[in-house]
This record gives structure tokens, C-alpha cells and sequence, in this order.
């Protein structure tokens, strides 16, 4: 008994020491990081093989509630950056985003508090001097974004222009830009945690995204050129469509929908893991039968033949993760099976044709 007491006791005192040293380690992490000045002179180092170099960052602008912090690292030493908060919780890394093989990350952070990053060579190998910059923004009140309105306006190169929506109701929300300059588009929520982000996915290379909103519900955008030197003209808009009364019966084989070859049928799913059924006649044998998905969610589709027996299925062979299925066919009645691969409702168009 008194040798197990003793063993006891040696364990607690070894977690103990363990504990301790984890607590030492972590004080001296933030203790031993070099400071740097917001929209100083870039700071100069040299990195030496496998080496690691935390600096801190404190940020205090008096009025503001959120600010965009830029670190970037200058020369010619292929550098990686890894920036945490004050908890040392992993928020972005990145390797080449600055010029060259530098190192470049931007994020929406607090207008208060202390930020860690680490700076190191892309690999244990690499070696070199180098300089890194930390600069800041305020981000001003977000211009409203009135559904159905078109806004106009020119961004200039390493500039962003915000603007905010908000949702009276349930439904989605779709915003776009327009015009010739390559843009990108971020979005967050009311309190700025990012959501979502697109480059090209509206026409040519502009950006387009699309969210489900809940009544009330606040979202706002960043536009931006698709890079630092990108500059002109621009439009966006923003547009609503009110989630529909869940009422259609083909959420079962049973209850398939005829479709129409070359009409675009709108899909609502009301629910993560729900299926909605489509039905077509082929009368020629030897058909190609087209059919696939359009819009900005996860789908997967499914064909079977009139006794349920599995045809085709298809995950992602279309755009932007949409699902795309081409079969030769012969004479006979198919049903359809559209459905999400992810964990949150959506919709998206099914198109359907013969070949």
C-alpha cells in the first residue's frame, strides 16, 4: 500500500513539473518574441537553417473596432509566416504571397490586443537575411447594399471598398460585381469573422457569392482587385430570393417532377440530408441524355433506370462543384436524385438534354 501511495505520489509530482515547465514555455514564448511597431521601417534579420523568430504585435487604435493587419517579409530568402493569436492559437500561415518567395498574410483582427507570428524558412535548409513589415488599416463603416441596386465605383491598386447587407427574412443572398477589372470578393458577419470568399465565379473575371441568411441577419463584403496591383471600374450588386414554402412532394422517388428538356428547374433543399426526385421518358434507344447541376453548391446526382436499379451517379465533373452526368440510353423512363454534399440547406438549378 505504501509503495502504491509512494508511486502516486511521484506521478503527481512528475505532472506537476510537466505542467509547470508547459506554463514556463508558453510565458517565455510571449516574453522572448521580439516587438515590432505598427507602420514602422521594416525590421532586418537574418535567418539561419531551421531556425525560428517569433515577433508581437500590439495593436491599440482608440475608435475602431476592427483593423486589417498586413505581415510581409522583403528580400530574397524563401520565408514562411505562421501568425497566432495571444492564446498561441494557429490563425493564418502562408509561404509565397508577397513578392518572390516571400511571405505575405493579411487578416481582420480586434482594434485591441497583442498578435504572435513566427517566422521561418520554407524548409530546415533554407538560410538567409531578410526584413519583415507589419502595417494596419482601419476598416470605415461598410457602405449599404440595397437588394436589386447596382453601386458604381473604382478601387485603386492595394485598396478595398466594403459594403453591407441585411436580410429581412429567410432566404439567399447573392452578391456580384461587373465590368472589365479582375475583382475579389470576401464576406463576413456582422462582427467580422470570415464566411466565404470567391474570384471568378461570376462572368469573366468577376466575383460572385452566395449565402443563406437568416431574418435580420447582417453580411458584409470586402471588393478588392484580385491582386495588389489590380485598379478600374467596377460594379455590384446585391440580390435576395425568399426561401420558398417547402411544399413540393419530391422529396420521394414517388413523387419525381416531370422536367422539360432546356428549362432550368430551381432546387431547394430545406434540409442537409434531403433528396429531391426528377423524372424523364427517353423514346429513342441509343440517347445521350445529359443532365447536371448549376450553382454554388456541393451536389451530387444519381440516375437510375424505371426499376431502380443505379445507372450513373456523379459528384463533381461540373463547375464550381456541381455534378455532371452524360449516359447513352436506350428507350425507357429515368428518375433523377439531386442532392447537397454538405451540412447546411441551399439550392441550386437542375438543366437537363439530349444529345
Amino acid at each position: 500500500m505504501k509503495s502504491v501511495m509512494k508511486k502516486n505520489r511521484v506521478l503527481f509530482a512528475s505532472i506537476l513539473i510537466f505542467v509547470f515547465i508547459g506554463l514556463f514555455a508558453r510565458n517565455a514564448l510571449a516574453q522572448d518574441a521580439l516587438e515590432l511597431s505598427l507602420g514602422g521601417s521594416p525590421i532586418s534579420g537574418n535567418l539561419s537553417s531551421g531556425e525560428e523568430i517569433w515577433y508581437s504585435i500590439q495593436v491599440d487604435e482608440p475608435g475602431a473596432l476592427t483593423v486589417i493587419l498586413t505581415i510581409e517579409t522583403l528580400g530574397t530568402t524563401d520565408t514562411y509566416l505562421e501568425f497566432y493569436d495571444a492564446q498561441r492559437n494557429l490563425i493564418s500561415e502562408n509561404d509565397d504571397g508577397g513578392e518572390g518567395t516571400n511571405a505575405r498574410i493579411e487578416m481582420i483582427g480586434a482594434a485591441s490586443g497583442t498578435y504572435l507570428f513566427k517566422l521561418r524558412g520554407f524548409s530546415d535548409e533554407v538560410a538567409g537575411p531578410y526584413r519583415v513589415l507589419v502595417t494596419s488599416d482601419t476598416i470605415p463603416e461598410p457602405a449599404e447594399l440595397r437588394f436589386g441596386t447596382v453601386h458604381k465605383g473604382t478601387i485603386a491598386a492595394g485598396t478595398r471598398h466594403w459594403y453591407s447587407v441585411r436580410a429581412e427574412e429567410r432566404g439567399f443572398i447573392t452578391a456580384e460585381t461587373f465590368g472589365n477589372t479582375d475583382t475579389y470578393l470576401e464576406a463576413y458577419d456582422h462582427q467580422y469573422d470570415f464566411v466565404k470568399e470567391d474570384d471568378d465565379g461570376g462572368m469573366k473575371s468577376n466575383a460572385l457569392i452566395e449565402m443563406l441568411a437568416e431574418p435580420d441577419q447582417v453580411f458584409i463584403f470586402s471588393l478588392r482587385g484580385y491582386d495588389s496591383e489590380t485598379a478600374g471600374d467596377y460594379e455590384i450588386a446585391a440580390n435576395f430570393e425568399p426561401i420558398p414554402v417547402d411544399g413540393d412532394p419530391n422529396t420521394e422517388r414517388s413523387g419525381a417532377v416531370d422536367i422539360t428538356l432546356g428549362e432550368a428547374f430551381g432546387v431547394f433543399f430545406h434540409d442537409s440530408n434531403q433528396s429531391r426526385w426528377y423524372r424523364y421518358e427517353i423514346t429513342r434507344d441509343r440517347t445521350n441524355f445529359v443532365v447536371q447541376t448549376r450553382g454554388y453548391v456541393d451536389t451530387f446526382l444519381s440516375l437510375y433506370d424505371q426499376d431502380g436499379n443505379l445507372v450513373a451517379e456523379d459528384d463533381d465533373s461540373g463547375e464550381n462543384l456541381n455534378a455532371f452526368i452524360n449516359e447513352r440510353l436506350n428507350a425507357g423512363v429515368f428518375y433523377i436524385e439531386v442532392r447537397l454534399l454538405s451540412d447546411s440547406i441551399g439550392r441550386c438549378t437542375l438543366h437537363a438534354e439530349t444529345r
